[in-house]
Protein backbone atom coordinates (compact mmCIF):
# COMPACT_ATOMS: atom_id res chain seq x y z
CA UNK A 1 0.00 0.00 0.00
CA UNK A 2 3.11 2.25 1.06
CA UNK A 3 4.86 1.77 -2.35
CA UNK A 4 1.04 2.03 -4.30
CA UNK A 5 0.79 5.60 -2.44
CA UNK A 6 4.26 6.41 -3.79
CA UNK A 7 3.69 5.94 -6.76
CA UNK A 8 0.48 7.56 -7.56
CA UNK A 9 1.66 10.78 -5.25
CA UNK A 10 4.98 10.11 -7.69
CA UNK A 11 2.83 10.74 -10.89
CA UNK A 12 0.04 13.44 -9.30
CA UNK A 13 3.59 15.58 -8.28
CA UNK A 14 4.92 15.14 -11.61
CA UNK A 15 1.69 16.20 -13.55
CA UNK A 16 1.38 19.23 -11.59
CA UNK A 17 5.12 19.74 -12.65
CA UNK A 18 3.96 19.28 -16.11
CA UNK A 19 0.83 21.55 -16.19
CA UNK A 20 2.65 24.71 -14.52
CA UNK A 21 5.25 24.29 -17.21
CA UNK A 22 2.82 24.26 -19.85
CA UNK A 23 0.96 27.40 -18.26
CA UNK A 24 3.97 29.09 -18.31
CA UNK A 25 4.71 28.55 -22.16
CA UNK A 26 1.13 29.94 -22.83
CA UNK A 27 1.54 32.70 -21.11
CA UNK A 28 4.93 33.88 -22.15
CA UNK A 29 2.95 33.63 -25.70
CA UNK A 30 0.22 35.73 -24.77
CA UNK A 31 2.39 38.11 -23.54
CA UNK A 32 4.67 37.89 -26.51
CA UNK A 33 1.11 38.17 -28.97
CA UNK A 34 -0.03 41.39 -26.12
CA UNK A 35 3.20 43.03 -26.48
CA UNK A 36 3.02 42.82 -30.42
CA UNK A 37 -0.37 44.00 -31.16
CA UNK A 38 0.19 46.76 -28.49
CA UNK A 39 3.09 47.80 -30.52
CA UNK A 40 1.08 47.59 -33.67
CA UNK A 41 -1.73 49.80 -31.64
CA UNK A 42 -2.20 53.33 -32.16
CA UNK A 43 -2.14 54.33 -28.94
CA UNK A 44 -2.74 57.95 -27.30
CA UNK A 45 0.88 58.85 -27.21
CA UNK A 46 1.60 57.47 -30.49
CA UNK A 47 -1.46 59.53 -32.64
CA UNK A 48 -0.39 62.78 -30.61
CA UNK A 49 3.13 62.07 -31.57
CA UNK A 50 1.92 61.63 -35.15
CA UNK A 51 -0.57 64.30 -35.69
CA UNK A 52 1.47 66.83 -33.80
CA UNK A 53 4.41 67.11 -36.30
CA UNK A 54 1.62 67.56 -39.04
CA UNK A 55 -0.35 69.88 -37.86
CA UNK A 56 2.32 72.11 -36.89
CA UNK A 57 4.07 71.47 -40.15
CA UNK A 58 1.06 71.93 -42.45
CA UNK A 59 -0.83 74.89 -40.58
CA UNK A 60 2.22 76.90 -39.12
CA UNK A 61 5.11 75.31 -41.58
CA UNK A 62 6.31 74.64 -38.36
CA UNK A 63 9.09 71.41 -37.68
CA UNK A 64 7.83 70.23 -33.90
CA UNK A 65 8.05 67.17 -32.44
CA UNK A 66 6.50 65.59 -29.65
CA UNK A 67 9.31 64.26 -26.97
CA UNK A 68 7.28 62.86 -24.25
CA UNK A 69 3.84 62.20 -22.87
CA UNK A 70 2.72 61.73 -19.14
CA UNK A 71 -0.40 60.49 -18.08
CA UNK A 72 -2.06 60.99 -14.47
CA UNK A 73 -5.56 61.37 -13.27
CA UNK A 74 -6.60 64.10 -11.40
CA UNK A 75 -9.58 64.67 -8.67
CA UNK A 76 -12.32 67.47 -10.52
CA UNK A 77 -11.55 69.57 -6.89
CA UNK A 78 -7.39 69.31 -7.51
CA UNK A 79 -7.55 70.71 -10.91
CA UNK A 80 -6.53 74.05 -9.86
CA UNK A 81 -3.45 72.98 -8.27
CA UNK A 82 -2.18 71.44 -11.92
CA UNK A 83 -2.96 75.28 -13.34
CA UNK A 84 -0.61 77.90 -13.85
CA UNK A 85 -1.24 81.67 -14.00
CA UNK A 86 1.68 82.69 -15.60
CA UNK A 87 0.98 79.98 -18.59
CA UNK A 88 -1.33 80.51 -21.54
CA UNK A 89 -4.98 79.18 -20.29
CA UNK A 90 -7.88 77.81 -22.15
CA UNK A 91 -11.20 76.40 -21.94
CA UNK A 92 -11.83 74.02 -24.27
CA UNK A 93 -16.12 73.13 -25.44
CA UNK A 94 -16.74 69.63 -25.54
CA UNK A 95 -20.03 67.17 -26.82
CA UNK A 96 -22.71 67.15 -24.03
CA UNK A 97 -21.89 70.18 -22.28
CA UNK A 98 -18.70 69.06 -20.92
CA UNK A 99 -15.92 71.04 -20.81
CA UNK A 100 -11.86 70.65 -20.57
CA UNK A 101 -8.95 73.07 -20.30
CA UNK A 102 -5.25 73.73 -22.19
CA UNK A 103 -2.31 75.04 -20.02
CA UNK A 104 0.63 76.19 -22.64
CA UNK A 105 3.41 77.46 -21.43
CA UNK A 106 5.12 80.67 -22.30
CA UNK A 107 8.20 79.14 -24.20
CA UNK A 108 5.71 77.49 -26.17
CA UNK A 109 3.00 79.75 -26.41
CA UNK A 110 6.41 82.40 -27.43
CA UNK A 111 7.49 80.00 -30.26
CA UNK A 112 4.15 79.53 -31.66
CA UNK A 113 3.64 83.68 -31.73
CA UNK A 114 6.89 84.09 -33.29
CA UNK A 115 6.44 81.78 -36.51
CA UNK A 116 3.11 83.36 -37.20
CA UNK A 117 4.02 86.66 -36.39
CA UNK A 118 7.91 87.22 -37.46
CA UNK A 119 8.45 83.76 -39.42
CA UNK A 120 11.19 82.11 -37.45
CA UNK A 121 11.27 81.53 -33.83
CA UNK A 122 13.91 82.35 -31.44
CA UNK A 123 15.30 81.03 -27.99
CA UNK A 124 13.33 81.96 -25.48
CA UNK A 125 14.68 84.88 -23.37
CA UNK A 126 13.15 84.32 -20.03
CA UNK A 127 11.02 87.30 -19.67
CA UNK A 128 7.42 86.76 -18.38
CA UNK A 129 4.42 88.29 -19.61
CA UNK A 130 0.19 88.38 -19.12
CA UNK A 131 -1.25 86.17 -22.32
CA UNK A 132 -3.62 88.01 -23.70
CA UNK A 133 -6.26 87.10 -25.84
CA UNK A 134 -4.79 87.81 -28.83
CA UNK A 135 -2.20 85.14 -27.68
CA UNK A 136 -5.39 83.02 -27.22
CA UNK A 137 -6.69 83.29 -30.88
CA UNK A 138 -2.81 82.02 -32.46
CA UNK A 139 -2.62 79.20 -30.78
CA UNK A 140 -5.98 77.96 -30.72
CA UNK A 141 -6.38 76.42 -34.00
CA UNK A 142 -3.70 74.45 -33.43
CA UNK A 143 -4.86 72.66 -30.05
CA UNK A 144 -8.39 72.17 -32.57
CA UNK A 145 -6.39 70.55 -35.26
CA UNK A 146 -4.42 68.76 -32.97
CA UNK A 147 -7.80 67.01 -31.60
CA UNK A 148 -9.66 66.57 -34.36
CA UNK A 149 -6.55 64.73 -36.17
CA UNK A 150 -5.83 62.43 -34.00
CA UNK A 151 -8.85 60.98 -32.34
CA UNK A 152 -10.29 59.05 -35.39
CA UNK A 153 -7.17 57.33 -36.01
CA UNK A 154 -7.14 55.40 -32.30
CA UNK A 155 -7.63 51.97 -31.52
CA UNK A 156 -8.86 51.96 -28.31
CA UNK A 157 -12.55 53.29 -27.59
CA UNK A 158 -12.32 54.92 -24.24
CA UNK A 159 -9.00 56.49 -25.21
CA UNK A 160 -11.24 58.25 -28.37
CA UNK A 161 -14.25 59.10 -26.35
CA UNK A 162 -11.46 60.91 -23.98
CA UNK A 163 -10.39 63.50 -26.64
CA UNK A 164 -13.21 63.07 -29.50
CA UNK A 165 -15.53 66.18 -30.02
CA UNK A 166 -13.33 69.14 -28.14
CA UNK A 167 -12.81 72.65 -29.14
CA UNK A 168 -11.70 76.00 -28.88
CA UNK A 169 -14.09 78.00 -26.72
CA UNK A 170 -12.38 80.93 -25.09
CA UNK A 171 -9.60 82.08 -22.40
CA UNK A 172 -8.99 81.59 -19.10
CA UNK A 173 -8.26 85.13 -17.26
CA UNK A 174 -6.50 82.60 -14.66
CA UNK A 175 -6.77 79.20 -13.13
CA UNK A 176 -9.28 80.23 -10.41
CA UNK A 177 -11.65 80.85 -13.29
CA UNK A 178 -10.95 78.04 -15.57
CA UNK A 179 -10.68 75.90 -12.42
CA UNK A 180 -14.53 77.10 -11.84
CA UNK A 181 -15.57 76.24 -14.85
CA UNK A 182 -15.06 72.59 -14.90
CA UNK A 183 -17.39 70.41 -13.33
CA UNK A 184 -16.37 66.64 -13.61
CA UNK A 185 -15.46 64.70 -10.48
CA UNK A 186 -12.25 63.38 -12.16
CA UNK A 187 -10.01 64.61 -15.04
CA UNK A 188 -6.67 63.03 -17.05
CA UNK A 189 -4.12 65.28 -17.91
CA UNK A 190 -1.82 64.71 -20.91
CA UNK A 191 1.37 66.51 -20.24
CA UNK A 192 3.51 66.71 -23.39
CA UNK A 193 6.57 67.87 -23.99
CA UNK A 194 7.52 69.16 -27.42
CA UNK A 195 10.32 70.47 -29.14
CA UNK A 196 9.78 72.95 -31.43
CA UNK A 197 12.61 74.51 -34.45
CA UNK A 198 14.68 71.36 -33.69
CA UNK A 199 15.35 72.47 -30.39
CA UNK A 200 15.18 75.94 -30.11
CA UNK A 201 12.87 75.83 -27.76
CA UNK A 202 11.58 73.23 -25.36
CA UNK A 203 8.17 73.12 -23.20
CA UNK A 204 4.71 71.84 -22.49
CA UNK A 205 1.56 71.61 -23.63
CA UNK A 206 -0.65 70.04 -20.72
CA UNK A 207 -4.40 68.92 -21.51
CA UNK A 208 -7.02 68.13 -18.60
CA UNK A 209 -9.76 66.30 -20.20
CA UNK A 210 -12.81 64.50 -17.97
CA UNK A 211 -12.49 61.14 -17.83
CA UNK A 212 -14.74 58.24 -19.79
CA UNK A 213 -15.62 57.31 -16.67
CA UNK A 214 -16.67 60.84 -15.84
CA UNK A 215 -18.52 61.84 -18.67
CA UNK A 216 -20.88 58.27 -18.90
CA UNK A 217 -21.93 59.03 -14.93
CA UNK A 218 -22.91 62.54 -15.66
CA UNK A 219 -24.34 61.56 -18.55
CA UNK A 220 -26.68 58.59 -16.55
CA UNK A 221 -27.28 60.93 -14.20
CA UNK A 222 -28.51 64.12 -16.24
CA UNK A 223 -31.07 61.51 -18.10
CA UNK A 224 -31.73 59.46 -15.38
CA UNK A 225 -35.69 59.05 -15.00
CA UNK A 226 -36.12 60.69 -18.61
CA UNK A 227 -37.45 59.00 -21.62
CA UNK A 228 -35.34 58.64 -24.70
CA UNK A 229 -38.06 60.85 -26.38
CA UNK A 230 -38.11 63.15 -23.36
CA UNK A 231 -34.53 64.16 -23.28
CA UNK A 232 -34.26 67.94 -24.62
CA UNK A 233 -31.05 68.71 -26.67
CA UNK A 234 -28.73 71.60 -25.43
CA UNK A 235 -29.70 74.40 -26.76
CA UNK A 236 -27.70 76.34 -30.25
CA UNK A 237 -26.60 79.45 -30.85
CA UNK A 238 -29.86 80.48 -31.76
CA UNK A 239 -32.04 79.68 -28.82
CA UNK A 240 -29.11 81.01 -26.42
CA UNK A 241 -29.55 84.60 -28.23
CA UNK A 242 -32.76 84.82 -28.67
CA UNK A 243 -33.18 84.24 -24.61
CA UNK A 244 -31.35 86.83 -23.74
CA UNK A 245 -32.58 90.01 -22.19
CA UNK A 246 -33.26 93.07 -24.23
CA UNK A 247 -33.46 96.71 -22.04
CA UNK A 248 -35.97 98.47 -23.66
CA UNK A 249 -36.98 102.36 -22.78
CA UNK A 250 -40.77 103.68 -23.17
CA UNK A 251 -40.00 107.71 -24.03
CA UNK A 252 -42.77 109.62 -23.47
CA UNK A 253 -41.44 112.72 -24.77
CA UNK A 254 -38.22 115.15 -25.78
CA UNK A 255 -37.49 117.92 -24.52
CA UNK A 256 -34.97 120.78 -25.42
CA UNK A 257 -33.56 123.76 -23.45
CA UNK A 258 -31.19 126.14 -22.25
CA UNK A 259 -28.17 124.52 -20.11
CA UNK A 260 -28.88 127.32 -17.78
CA UNK A 261 -32.52 126.07 -16.78
CA UNK A 262 -31.35 122.76 -17.00
CA UNK A 263 -28.65 123.66 -14.02
CA UNK A 264 -31.32 125.77 -12.31
CA UNK A 265 -33.59 122.88 -11.82
CA UNK A 266 -34.62 121.83 -8.00
CA UNK A 267 -36.43 119.02 -6.50
CA UNK A 268 -40.26 120.43 -6.83
CA UNK A 269 -40.15 122.41 -10.64
CA UNK A 270 -42.57 121.41 -12.84
CA UNK A 271 -41.53 121.00 -16.48
CA UNK A 272 -43.84 121.43 -19.26
CA UNK A 273 -44.57 118.47 -21.63
CA UNK A 274 -44.91 118.56 -24.81
CA UNK A 275 -48.48 118.93 -26.18
CA UNK A 276 -50.41 115.61 -27.11
CA UNK A 277 -47.63 113.88 -25.86
CA UNK A 278 -49.28 112.12 -22.97
CA UNK A 279 -50.21 108.86 -23.42
CA UNK A 280 -48.12 108.05 -26.83
CA UNK A 281 -44.75 106.75 -26.22
CA UNK A 282 -41.63 105.86 -28.04
CA UNK A 283 -40.49 102.53 -27.64
CA UNK A 284 -36.57 102.74 -28.03
CA UNK A 285 -33.12 101.02 -27.18
CA UNK A 286 -30.88 102.15 -24.81
CA UNK A 287 -28.75 103.27 -27.67
CA UNK A 288 -31.57 105.30 -28.88
CA UNK A 289 -33.47 103.32 -31.80
CA UNK A 290 -37.23 103.37 -32.24
CA UNK A 291 -38.37 100.29 -32.53
CA UNK A 292 -42.19 101.54 -32.19
CA UNK A 293 -45.35 103.50 -30.33
CA UNK A 294 -47.37 102.81 -28.12
CA UNK A 295 -50.01 103.69 -25.67
CA UNK A 296 -49.64 104.25 -21.67
CA UNK A 297 -52.38 102.66 -20.10
CA UNK A 298 -52.42 100.08 -16.81
CA UNK A 299 -52.91 96.18 -15.91
CA UNK A 300 -54.31 95.10 -12.71
CA UNK A 301 -53.34 98.21 -11.38
CA UNK A 302 -49.86 98.80 -12.84
CA UNK A 303 -48.92 100.82 -15.19
CA UNK A 304 -48.45 99.29 -18.60
CA UNK A 305 -47.71 99.87 -22.35
CA UNK A 306 -49.54 98.58 -25.45
CA UNK A 307 -47.48 98.63 -28.71
CA UNK A 308 -49.88 100.00 -31.23
CA UNK A 309 -50.04 97.55 -34.63
CA UNK A 310 -47.19 98.29 -37.11
CA UNK A 311 -48.88 99.31 -40.96
CA UNK A 312 -49.12 96.87 -43.17
CA UNK A 313 -46.30 98.00 -45.68
CA UNK A 314 -43.62 96.89 -42.62
CA UNK A 315 -44.53 93.32 -43.30
CA UNK A 316 -44.98 94.03 -47.32
CA UNK A 317 -43.36 96.09 -49.02
CA UNK A 318 -45.44 97.90 -51.39
CA UNK A 319 -43.61 98.41 -55.16
CA UNK A 320 -45.97 98.62 -57.30
CA UNK A 321 -47.80 101.41 -58.92
CA UNK A 322 -51.50 100.61 -57.78
CA UNK A 323 -50.03 100.64 -54.01
CA UNK A 324 -49.05 104.20 -54.40
CA UNK A 325 -52.42 105.49 -52.74
CA UNK A 326 -51.32 103.14 -49.54
CA UNK A 327 -48.68 104.93 -48.82
CA UNK A 328 -48.45 107.35 -46.58
CA UNK A 329 -46.88 110.19 -48.78
CA UNK A 330 -46.96 113.78 -49.66
CA UNK A 331 -47.55 114.93 -53.03
CA UNK A 332 -44.21 116.24 -55.17
CA UNK A 333 -44.43 119.61 -56.61
CA UNK A 334 -42.20 119.71 -59.45
CA UNK A 335 -41.40 123.08 -61.10
CA UNK A 336 -41.96 123.47 -64.95
CA UNK A 337 -39.58 125.11 -67.53
CA UNK A 338 -41.72 128.25 -66.49
CA UNK A 339 -41.38 128.22 -62.66
CA UNK A 340 -44.45 127.36 -62.29
CA UNK A 341 -45.41 124.51 -59.87
CA UNK A 342 -46.75 121.61 -61.26
CA UNK A 343 -48.02 118.32 -58.98
CA UNK A 344 -47.18 115.00 -60.66
CA UNK A 345 -50.42 112.91 -61.25
CA UNK A 346 -50.96 109.95 -59.61
CA UNK A 347 -50.53 106.80 -61.69
CA UNK A 348 -53.83 105.38 -62.58
CA UNK A 349 -54.75 101.62 -61.23
CA UNK A 350 -55.06 99.31 -64.58
CA UNK A 351 -56.59 95.95 -64.00
CA UNK A 352 -55.28 93.24 -66.33
CA UNK A 353 -58.95 93.08 -67.83
CA UNK A 354 -58.66 96.56 -68.95
CA UNK A 355 -54.99 95.78 -70.33
CA UNK A 356 -56.30 93.03 -72.53
CA UNK A 357 -59.04 95.41 -74.21
CA UNK A 358 -56.97 98.18 -74.59
CA UNK A 359 -54.15 95.41 -76.39
CA UNK A 360 -57.01 94.57 -78.91
CA UNK A 361 -57.22 98.08 -79.84
CA UNK A 362 -53.36 97.73 -81.11
CA UNK A 363 -53.35 96.65 -85.47
CA UNK A 364 -52.36 93.13 -85.82
CA UNK A 365 -48.89 92.32 -86.85
CA UNK A 366 -48.43 91.36 -90.59
CA UNK A 367 -48.44 87.80 -90.68
CA UNK A 368 -46.59 87.68 -94.49
CA UNK A 369 -43.36 89.36 -93.08
CA UNK A 370 -40.03 87.63 -93.52
CA UNK A 371 -39.22 85.87 -89.80
CA UNK A 372 -35.45 86.34 -90.98
CA UNK A 373 -36.18 90.17 -91.66
CA UNK A 374 -35.13 92.14 -88.88
CA UNK A 375 -37.95 94.17 -86.93
CA UNK A 376 -38.58 97.61 -87.79
CA UNK A 377 -36.21 100.18 -85.98
CA UNK A 378 -38.02 102.81 -83.62
CA UNK A 379 -36.94 105.97 -84.76
CA UNK A 380 -36.89 108.67 -81.32
CA UNK A 381 -38.66 112.09 -81.96
CA UNK A 382 -35.66 114.63 -83.22
CA UNK A 383 -34.57 117.29 -80.81
CA UNK A 384 -36.31 119.92 -82.40
CA UNK A 385 -39.55 118.11 -82.29
CA UNK A 386 -39.34 117.46 -78.66
CA UNK A 387 -39.13 121.22 -78.11
CA UNK A 388 -41.61 122.07 -80.54
CA UNK A 389 -43.70 119.26 -78.42
CA UNK A 390 -42.68 120.79 -75.00
CA UNK A 391 -43.35 124.61 -76.42
CA UNK A 392 -46.84 123.65 -76.86
CA UNK A 393 -47.58 123.36 -73.63
CA UNK A 394 -45.09 126.18 -72.28
CA UNK A 395 -45.85 129.82 -72.42
CA UNK A 396 -42.48 131.64 -73.65
CA UNK A 397 -42.15 135.79 -72.25
CA UNK A 398 -42.64 138.44 -75.86
CA UNK A 399 -39.51 140.48 -75.93
CA UNK A 400 -40.67 143.60 -77.41
CA UNK A 401 -38.44 146.71 -78.99
CA UNK A 402 -35.67 144.48 -80.32
CA UNK A 403 -33.88 146.19 -82.54
CA UNK A 404 -33.22 144.34 -86.29
CA UNK A 405 -30.10 142.80 -87.21
CA UNK A 406 -28.19 143.44 -90.49
CA UNK A 407 -27.31 140.81 -93.30
CA UNK A 408 -24.55 138.65 -93.17
CA UNK A 409 -21.60 139.59 -95.68
CA UNK A 410 -20.85 137.56 -98.31
CA UNK A 411 -17.90 135.04 -97.19
CA UNK A 412 -16.33 134.75 -100.91
CA UNK A 413 -13.10 134.00 -99.31
CA UNK A 414 -13.60 131.35 -97.80
CA UNK A 415 -12.09 128.15 -99.46
CA UNK A 416 -14.85 125.35 -100.72
CA UNK A 417 -14.73 122.33 -97.88
CA UNK A 418 -16.38 119.83 -100.05
CA UNK A 419 -14.21 120.46 -103.01
CA UNK A 420 -10.43 120.27 -100.58
CA UNK A 421 -12.27 116.63 -99.08
CA UNK A 422 -13.30 115.22 -102.29
CA UNK A 423 -9.69 115.98 -103.82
Amino acid sequence: MRKSARVIAGRTLAEDMGDTEAQTVLARIAAAGRQEHKARAMTLQKALRVTMAKVAETQMDLPMALIGAVLLDVAGDAVEEALEDSSLLLLLDGPGMCAGAVMIDQVVAGGLIQQQTIGAVHPDAGKKRAMTRTDAALCAPLIDALLERAAPILDDADERYLIEGFQFGTKAEDARTLAMSLDATDYRSIALTVDIAQGVRQGKITLILPTPESRRVALARDTEGEDEDMRVAPPDLTQAVMGLNADLLMVVCQLSMPFTALRDLKVGDTVALTPGAFPNVQITTRMGRVLGRGVVGHVDGVRAVRPLRPPSHAAQPLRRASDQPLVDMPEVEVLSATGRRMTLPRVPDVSDAELEVAMQDLPPIDAGMDATQSPPTLVAPSEVESRQSIGADVEFPVVEDMPMLDDLPDLEDLPDLAMQSAG
